[in-house]
């Protein structure tokens, strides 16, 4: 009995250790790339956190300075915004890994200094960010420097996971996304075959209700976000756009009169628009 005691004692303290070093980020503890970029897997096929708790949803946008970038000048360092929203329930912690990649899936641009509770680590010549500790919001701000002119648009692959804290595999929940950044300067027919929908707003300015017409090659689940001047996401919806055009609406009465952007952001992609709310 005092046998079995000691293996079970000695189970659970090895339970223990892998599950904190996987809190500490998967990359860095354990050489795993998490991020759902192409060849890779995720949080949730690992054998890290293996329940659908939580429903969260992850959305990213870049911002240079307190504006929304929708491309990038090579050389320049912009924010990169991740934000894990869960639909239900109530999150003790959150964690994450990103990653930027070319067209042909290899590092692109740079990761800055990482913040506080973040790290970097280098796998296979690619450059993941991600957590170092779990943190208690679902709001990752990274810097990133872009790459070289000419290297044309890249993508983001980011997966979080919104976890119960609880050192069990079970109870958590994880979601992933990506996000497409044109280079600045590429040819207007080029930028013409990325641009997969655009947003008109009407009336401009608005009063107490977003009417949006989006115009849309692709059908499916998206959702749209009114950021500040400052950058801070105000008001989330979603909303699920047709092939062609899709009409939504959203009220803004609660928000204070000044300029706002509403961007909307499906897989791979997001269009943006400026509101001025009276």
């Amino acid at each position: 009995m005092k046998l079995r005691t000691f293996y079970t004692f000695a189970g659970l303290i090895g339970l223990y250790f892998l599950l904190e070093s996987k809190a500490g980020g998967p990359a860095t503890q354990q050489n795993l790339r998490v991020t759902g970029a192409p060849s890779e897997g995720t949080c949730a096929n690992t054998g890290c956190h293996t329940a659908g708790s939580f429903q969260p949803t992850v959305s990213m946008s870049l911002f240079d300075g307190g504006n929304l970038a929708i491309k990038y000048e090579p050389g320049k360092t912009y924010t990169l915004k991740i934000i894990n929203s869960p639909i239900s329930g109530s999150p003790v912690s959150y964690g994450f890994q990103a990653v930027a990649l070319n067209a042909t899936n290899a590092q692109a641009g740079a990761w800055g200094t990482a913040p506080a509770s973040t790290q970097t680590k280098t796998i296979s010549g690619k450059s993941y960010i991600e957590h170092s500790e779990p943190h208690p919001t679902g709001v990752f701000e990274l810097p990133w420097v872009a790459p070289a002119a000419g290297t044309g648009a890249i993508t983001f692959y980011a997966a979080s996971v919104a976890s119960n804290n609880n050192l069990q595999v079970s109870g958590d929940g994880m979601a992933k996304n990506s996000l497409v950044i044109q280079e600045s300067g590429v040819s207007s027919t080029s930028e013409a075959s990325q641009e997969l929908a655009t947003l008109e707003v009407r009336p401009n300015p608005v009063a107490d209700m977003l009417n949006l017409r989006i115009t849309s090659l692709v059908a499916g689940p998206h959702k749209i976000h009114i950021y500040d001047p400052t950058g801070a996401m105000l008001k989330t919806q979603p909303v699920y756009v047709q092939q062609g055009q899709t009409e939504a609406n959203v009220a803004v009465g609660e928000l204070a009169p000044g300029l706002y952007l509403v961007q909307l952001c499906g897989e791979g992609h997001m269009a943006a628009v400026q509101m001025l709310k009276r």
